[in-house]
């Protein structure tokens, strides 16, 4: 039986075939974009840490970082919009704010597009471990896509609590846990009937616009923080 122990010692197992970065953070310019495996060993994933690092000193006064391992029908981005909502009352322009939202564990499943949920995710929902499918929006229909992704019907004008609105408006940028891909990747595979390499870079390309892919999620929260950006857990 899956559970969510296994799942994360999968991720750790699988992360633990390929050596990341040995070089530290402040070496970044020096070091060579890293490996990451994906299931079965072959390497599909290339980290560029440079990149990264690069992202993380885009130039902004207000820094913040927002982590979520949970769906929670997208709680994380209600708190992102209202952030911004807030700095807009108070005349903030949002050229000086960079949010950044890391997503781990099931939490990754909202940084997936429509077509992934259409098309894999909602129609193993039935068969997915409990502790998966309670993580997930209960009212959940064939079709329906992510429910993060776009303006809930009837959103008021300038609402910001989609990830569609916050890219639009915004300097968004998310980070996907790498190990809980690896884990959505084995648990889906027989579900979708595919292999889990296949299913890895199904997953991989069918993340929504602005997402980087880091080694684990919760060394972005460690590794973001260190770069002066305040931290809003929303899940526990």
């Amino acid at each position: 039986m899956s559970t969510r122990k296994n799942f994360i010692a999968v991720g750790a197992a699988l992360a633990a075939l390929t050596p990341l970065v040995e070089a530290p953070l402040g070496a970044a310019a020096a070091s060579a974009p890293a490996a990451l495996p994906a299931p079965g060993g072959r390497s599909q994933l290339t980290f560029d840490l440079p990149a990264f690092e690069a992202m993380l000193g885009t130039a902004a006064e207000h820094r913040h970082l927002f982590a979520s391992k949970l769906v929670s029908d997208g709680d994380i981005f209600d708190a992102i919009g209202n952030t911004m909502a807030a700095y807009r009352l108070v005349g903030v322009d949002f050229s000086t704010i960079f949010p950044i939202a890391v997503l781990y564990h099931v939490g990754i499943a909202l940084a997936f597009d429509d077509a992934t949920w259409n098309e894999i995710l909602i129609p193993s929902l039935a068969r997915l471990p409990a502790w998966v499918r309670n993580a997930l929006p209960a009212a959940l229909k064939p079709g329906s896509g992510n429910p993060a992704l776009h303006p809930a019907p009837g959103a008021p004008p300038g609402d910001l609590s989609s990830i569609d609105a916050l890219i639009a408006k915004t300097r968004l940028q998310l980070c996907i846990c790498n190990n809980a891909l690896y884990g959505f990747a084995l648990a889906l595979a027989p579900l979708a009937g595919a292999s889990p390499q296949d299913l890895y870079a199904r997953l991989t390309q069918g993340l929504v616009p602005h997402s980087m892919v880091v080694p684990a999620g919760v060394w972005a929260v460690h590794a973001i923080q260190e770069r002066g950006f305040t931290l809003l857990q929303t899940s526990l």
